[in-house]
């Protein structure tokens, strides 16, 4: 306990010294080192203090570990947004929102739209050319903010450190309905990365995050549920579209009853990007056009096809993406979901397999990951969690604006071999439990609609 409070002072300091800091990036060693050593102690504190300690300290635990979360975030969010400029992004389709304006309809640089314009927000947002690509549900957001906070960036990040708590409570919800220990509730509460990405930076991700796993949470309690279910994952989906690879897993789960009404729900939320769907697809078709950004297997795969396919080596690729994503939703549903613990566990396979082979993977994505880690098996998967420290990497560009060769290696190498371990490891025990026929698999073993218990 002496040790994790100790730890808890070590991470404090380091984001007070983030938070503090107006240009973390220049230089961009000095970000990098600090969060490697914040990196350094977490995992020191989740992977070997919280393990040890005995039944008894476990309840002292969990209010320093929660307390310690929320000190960390409160410590960076006053500071102005780091890291990206993907905030002004919000805020000016906010602005237009609250002004009676599709954010869809023009892009920042529209001619029609100087009046808005502002030294603050307008002047050093990236992407001025780009039609927006949020969603609906992240609009409203967006419009929410504005209206509350106006253009200041930090009442954003405050309310998107609102999220960020929510999807800490939710992990605490579905960990004790699975049985686990509360205190693995660290491996997301103490990770740099949702504190950086998040309460620094201000990315919007982590609102996706918070209607998934509520949808998650509420699907434990019974299938009285559904309807409401359906709702909070079509709110993900209609955030960022990840979440709209597990709608057929929770059909296999709920039957088609939940088909249907993720269908009212997605059609409902969805309705601004409905009536205005060529104006986003042609901000998502510029968007995926050009920005191709730390790219590990698709860069990989589509540098080795350049020799075979000098001119459709890119598409070539996109097309192995496609089938990869497609394949592994397919594979989700292939048998019945006999568990929760089963159902979190293909969720997670489906959203890691999808960010790994994507042309473009920000370390914020890897939230959509990072939040099923401390709930899939009674150790986490430490892949994942390597895979948060190094895609800190990804800010090496800002030394001198332009992509080094070995980032990608370093970056996803270890991950690979952490996952490899992974895998080997798990299928042994997997061998070991049929042979003593152990029933369902993994922890957490509440049965789904009733049909084990």
């Amino acid at each position: 306990m002496i040790g994790l409070a100790l730890t808890a002072v070590d991470l404090l300091a380091i984001y007070g010294c983030l938070g503090q800091r107006l240009y973390p990036l220049n230089p961009a060693w000095v970000y990098i080192l600090l969060y490697t050593l914040a990196f350094g102690v977490y995992g020191y504190a989740a992977g070997r203090l919280v393990p040890s300690l005995p039944a008894f300290c476990s309840k002292a635990a969990l209010p320093l570990i929660l307390g310690g979360a929320a000190l960390f975030r409160l410590a960076v969010v006053f500071a102005p947004p780091q890291l990206s400029t993907d905030i002004l992004l919000y805020i000016w389709d906010g602005r237009l929102i609250n002004h009676g304006i599709n954010p869809y309809h023009w892009a920042p640089n529209a001619l029609p739209l100087r009046f808005l314009r502002d030294d603050a927000v307008w002047n050093p947002m990236e992407y001025k050319s780009y039609q927006s690509i949020y969603m609906p549900v992240s609009q409203g957001v967006f419009a929410f903010a504005n209206a509350v906070f106006g253009s200041n960036a930090v009442g954003y990040k405050f309310l998107y450190l609102l999220f960020d708590f929510g999807v800490i409570g939710l992990l605490l919800v579905i960990l004790k309905r699975l049985g686990r220990p509360l205190t693995q509730v660290i491996w997301y509460a103490w990770c740099p990365l949702p504190i950086t990405e998040v309460s620094l930076a201000g990315h919007q991700d982590i609102v996706g995050v918070f209607f998934l796993l509520a949808a998650f949470a509420l699907a434990m309690r019974g299938r009285k549920t559904v309807p409401w279910v359906a709702l909070l994952l079509a709110a993900s989906v209609m955030t960022k579209g990840f979440s709209l690879l597990l709608i057929p897993l929770f059909v296999r789960v709920h039957g088609r009853a939940f088909a249907a009404w993720a269908a009212c729900g997605l059609l409902y939320l969805g309705m601004p990007l409905w009536v205005f769907l060529p104006q986003f697809l042609h901000g998502m078709h510029q968007y995926l056009e050009n920005v191709h950004v730390n790219a590990g297997l698709f860069g990989w795969v589509n540098l080795a096809l350049v020799p075979l396919f000098k001119h459709s080596h890119y598409a070539i690729t996109e097309k192995l993406s496609d089938a990869a994503i497609l394949g592994v939703t397919c594979w989700s549903v292939r048998r019945p979901v006999d568990s929760y613990a089963e159902l979190l566990r293909r969720s997670l396979i489906v959203l890691g397999v999808t960010l790994l082979v994507l042309p473009t993977l920000f370390p914020w994505y890897l939230l959509w990951t990072l939040a099923f880690v401390p709930l899939v098996a009674q150790k986490p998967r430490f892949a994942f969690v390597l895979l948060s420290g190094t895609s800190i990497l990804l800010y090496t560009y800002y030394y001198s604006f332009q992509a080094y060769w070995w980032v990608s290696v370093a970056e996803y190498g270890p991950f690979y071999l952490m996952l490899a371990w992974e895998i080997w490891k798990a299928g042994t025990v997997h061998a070991r439990d049929d042979l003593q026929h152990s029933g369902l698999p993994g922890d957490g073993r509440r049965a789904l609609g009733g049909a084990h218990r």
